[in-house]
């Protein structure tokens, strides 16, 4: 469905009326974005709801749905929308409208957040023309060199060399999504006009041809590729971003959220001369028209709807762009488009993700040489769109960043730790700010937790003495842990190589021989706290609610010393023994025909068919849909 050319005129016309002027927001935003899975997110979300009053933030961003999603107003079903909530049914729509009224009840704002780096990285285009696309000496290049040996080595078979997700990830290209360009809605259309009609540079140049989920062929190497996606809102004619304001409608959503991360786009149509400096106008015009669409369904469909939006740390620069990031983005927007850049800003709010910076000087990460900390660099990027007069919002990582990876370069990393967050509070923290991410974990005793930094965050932008500045990230299960326990909580993420190095938290070893009469630990098995378990020969107690978080990790786990000498009751699980097991799954095999509901494993994940098939391989094939990973793991948002 389509709005009319009416509705489009009416969206217009409030638009043009709206103004340009950015004001502070009256009350500040303490934001916490909520990474979804199926295996846990459902309780992670219900005990935030039933905490609501109480939770040391006020406003929460659901993470992640798909760019290309589809949902047609009034089914309450999120079969199509991407969201990781469900697996069957409506796919969590009754269960996660409940929550969002619990939430909103207890004065907390639900946004919807549409992208993140795997619903906005093209695998062979970011490694083809961002990882790979200047030359060899770049941060990432190792990750090419690794796995394919040369740029030329890397195909989808290696993943395009594992640019996107390490290939610990076992990633297949339906894990993957671009923001789409729906030529057959009317409002893309006047969008479009509309960037077309003020653009400051080069003129516009859109890429229909580029569709989620079919064939393209990229005219400068002549690969053929399939494009990460789904071509359903083609075929049911629909607009996704419109279907996003629908969505939002049905649940009683305050917000929606576009996180955009298409890096691959920026250095794939940048311009310029050979070896730089280049111009990237091209994604500052796809970003705007895909801002402008949901504004008019906004406008058009719920006018209260606020929309917000994840911007660049060097966004807000207007230096010349050396490739690699998305700097300048959000600058030119502000200054061609000034009246949509004053919508996001006085609506939802422009969250700059300040996180993910390195110091390493051989790739100049740093803005110059004086300002290499995380407290400088951060003031410094926010700086940039004040100059400009652009308002906007501080963000904050918990635990180990993912850039630059900790399994290559963990000297250059940039954590926020305590010193690191007083500084940076000192200068943002009335201004409120966001964080990355509820669940996080701190990965070590000097990096600040979770509940520390949002009460911290809290209390400097809504006043120390506000009530739930003094609350904490409660765990599912019920278990409200204490803040001597936080301070080392492991939230349920993916355990690859890139964290595990660094990622154990400190743990309490008691010696003596303590019997391991408890059974052997099970990922698959939830465990309340106090629950006891034995594991390669030791025995563990859970400090709070966990499920699938191993036990030599640490928290929540507390090491009670080596089992006595054969008191050990049942195996115990070995090093090898993959978690959340998909024991009584059959392998995928192409020979074989599969009803619909037929489950396989492929890849180390749980597929289930939509309808019969044989010979279609799950992960780009539409018959297989997604489900579990056979180790229960969590898809980390990896910013390079």
């Amino acid at each position: 469905m389509r709005l009319t050319t009416a509705l489009v005129t009416i969206a217009s016309a409030i638009v043009l009326a709206c103004s340009t002027s950015q004001v502070e927001a009256a009350t500040p935003v303490v934001a916490g974005y909520l990474l979804l899975n199926p295996q846990n997110g459902p309780a992670k979300l219900k005990a935030l709801a039933d905490n609501a009053a109480n939770i040391p933030i006020n406003r929460i961003f659901l993470s992640f749905a798909r760019p290309g999603m589809v949902y047609v107003p009034g089914s309450k079903t999120l079969a199509d929308v991407g969201l990781a909530y469900g697996t069957s049914g409506d796919y969590g729509f009754a269960d996660l409208k409940t929550r969002v009224a619990q939430l909103t009840a207890g004065g907390v704002e639900v946004f919807l957040s549409v992208g993140g780096w795997n619903y906005g990285c093209f695998p062979f285009l970011y490694t083809y023309y961002s990882v790979g696309g200047y030359g060899t000496s770049t941060p990432n290049y190792y990750k090419i060199q690794d796995n394919g040996g040369t740029l030329a080595g890397c195909t989808e078979a290696n993943m395009w060399c594992y640019t996107c997700e390490p290939k610990s990830e076992n990633t297949v290209l339906a894990d993957f999504d671009i923001f789409p360009e729906p030529t057959n809605s009317t409002t893309w259309k006047s969008a479009q006009s509309y960037v077309i009609s003020t653009a400051g540079a080069a003129a516009p140049v859109f890429h229909p041809e580029i569709v989620p989920g079919r064939s393209w062929t990229d005219p400068v190497t002549k690969q053929t590729v399939v494009v990460p996606g789904s071509d359903a809102f083609v075929k049911q004619n629909r607009d996704p971003y419109q279907d996003l304001v629908y969505l939002a409608k049905d649940l009683g959503l305050t917000g929606v959220d576009i996180d955009y991360e298409e890096m691959w786009h920026a250095d794939y149509l940048r311009a310029g001369p050979t070896t730089g400096p280049w111009t990237n106008e091209q994604t500052t015009y796809k970003y705007a028209a895909i801002m402008q669409d949901v504004r008019l369904n906004i406008l058009a469909i719920q006018p209260s709807l606020m929309l917000a939006t994840a911007a660049s740390a060097a966004g807000g620069l207007s230096t010349p762009w050396w490739g690699g990031n998305l700097k300048n983005i959000w600058y030119f927007v502000n200054k061609w488009y000034p009246d949509l850049y004053a919508f996001i800003a006085n609506t939802g709010g422009i969250n700059v993700m300040t996180y993910d910076l390195s110091n390493n000087q051989e790739f100049h990460e740093c803005p110059d040489a004086s300002t290499c900390s995380l407290s400088q660099q951060v003031n410094y990027y926010m700086k940039s769109y004040a100059d400009n007069n652009m308002l906007a919002q501080v963000g904050y990582e918990i635990g180990i960043p993912a850039y630059p990876a900790s399994d290559h370069d963990p000297t250059h990393q940039l954590p926020l730790i305590q010193s690191e967050l007083t500084s940076i509070l000192n200068v943002q923290g009335a201004k409120g700010g966001f964080f990355w991410e509820l669940y996080k974990a701190a990965g070590t005793s000097a990096n600040v937790d979770v509940t520390s930094a949002a009460q911290q965050i809290c209390k400097a932008a809504l006043g120390a003495s506000t009530p739930r500045c003094a609350g904490v990230i409660p765990q599912p299960g019920g278990v409200v842990p204490t803040s001597t326990v936080t301070a080392t909580a492991t939230a349920t993420v993916t355990v690859t190589k890139t964290v595990s190095s660094t990622s154990s938290a400190p743990v309490t070893t008691t010696t003596g021989g303590a019997s391991c009469s408890a059974d052997a630990w099970n990922a698959a098995t939830p465990y309340a706290g106090g629950s006891k378990v034995s594991y390669n020969g030791r025995l563990y107690t859970a400090l709070w609610w966990s499920q699938n978080n191993l036990p030599t990790a640490g928290s929540p786990w507390s090491d009670n010393g080596a089992c006595s000498t054969g008191s050990a009751t049942g195996p115990t699980p070995t090093a090898t023994t993959a978690p959340g097991s998909c024991s009584g799954v059959t392998t995928f095999s192409s020979t074989d025909a599969y009803s619909g509901g037929a489950k396989v494993t492929y890849g180390g994940f749980i597929y289930t068919a939509q309808w019969w098939t044989q010979g279609e391989t799950p992960g780009s094939a539409a018959a297989w849909v997604k489900g579990a990973a056979c180790s229960a793991t969590l898809r980390r948002r990896l910013y390079q």
